[in-house]
């Protein structure tokens, strides 16, 4: 949203996961979905938050003497009342465990290029480059647009992960004439089901995702997440795999499912409304496999 700064939630550099070669990966903080499984939960929020680690917390109390907002609660699991505290920071400045965080940290586009460009002699050697994920990128759209005219000075790949749910003008003026490479996520195929898991209907997703592959200026992998119980069913799958195929695609992404993620949501305050603690199972993979058997696909 911002111009000359925004909010990240992390940065791994050397990743090897998203995009081909050596990679540093932007998570952006910030995503107009809300989907029930989200592996980046402490993304969806576009203003900085506060997270509690209770495994961390010695209950010393320090926290809850300096907050003047009431805030502190130990009564309470998630410890702050979101409602009323006013992220002034002063409980992480006194917490002797670091159970308390901020969850977000604010660049200015200068400082962010500083850290990006510390690896620049590995994406050349390797054909890498910088990822944008989140969250969603293009909610920072300006921003981005900023950083991007920066890294093609430097001859920098761009890839770009994004749900697809982006206003497309502004899309095709700031950001497709400067990226390479884009992994476009189609999650939910019946409109209905996909605004009750991602709380956003999915029209604007199909068109945008048609309208760029007809653009053809651009290599475009579209990744389907693994979710079990909500995007893993055969209707699903089966109707995603025949939409794919009307629009002649071959080559996509299957991205299984990660249960690691569901620890994190209680630490800002989030209460679950999805919980699958298992992976993938083989009998699930093999059926998930065959429904796409006519594409291009790394095994997982």
């Amino acid at each position: 949203m911002m111009t000359d700064r925004t909010l990240i939630v992390d940065i791994k550099r050397n990743a090897l996961d998203d995009g081909p070669g050596i990679r540093t990966l932007l998570f952006f903080k910030g995503c107009p979905l809300s989907c029930v499984w989200c592996q980046n939960p402490e993304a969806k929020s576009p203003i900085k938050e506060i997270s509690f680690n209770k495994d961390s917390c010695s209950e010393c109390g320090a926290c809850l003497k300096v907050c003047n907002q009431d805030a502190i609660d130990f009564s309470n699991k998630y410890r702050i009342d979101r409602s009323l505290c006013n992220l002034c920071g002063k409980c992480i400045e006194v917490c002797p465990n670091y159970a308390l965080e901020f969850v977000g940290q604010e660049y200015i586009i200068k400082d962010l290029l500083e850290i990006i460009l510390k690896d620049k002699i590995f994406y050349r050697n390797s054909g890498g480059g910088v990822t944008f994920s989140g969250g969603e990128p293009l909610y920072h759209i300006n921003y981005i647009n900023e950083l991007l005219k920066e890294l093609k000075k430097e001859e920098i790949h761009v890839c770009l992960e994004t749900s697809g749910y982006y206003n497309r003008d502004k899309f095709y003026e700031f950001i497709l004439p400067y990226i390479d490479l884009i992994y476009f996520d189609l999650k939910i195929y019946n409109p209905k089901l996909h605004a009750r898991y991602c709380k956003v209907s999915n029209e604007r997703i199909l068109e945008n995702f048609e309208d760029i592959i007809k653009n053809k200026s651009i290599e475009i992998l579209p990744r389907i997440p693994l979710i079990p119980n909500i995007t893993d069913t055969d209707e699903n799958l089966s109707n995603l795999a025949n939409y794919l195929k009307t629009l002649n695609i071959k080559k996509i992404g299957l991205l299984p499912y990660n249960p690691l993620w569901l620890s994190k949501p209680e630490k800002i305050g989030i209460k679950l409304s999805y919980n699958h603690s298992e992976w993938l199972d083989n009998k699930c993979k093999e059926r998930i496999k065959s429904i796409f058997s006519d594409f291009e696909f790394n095994d997982f």
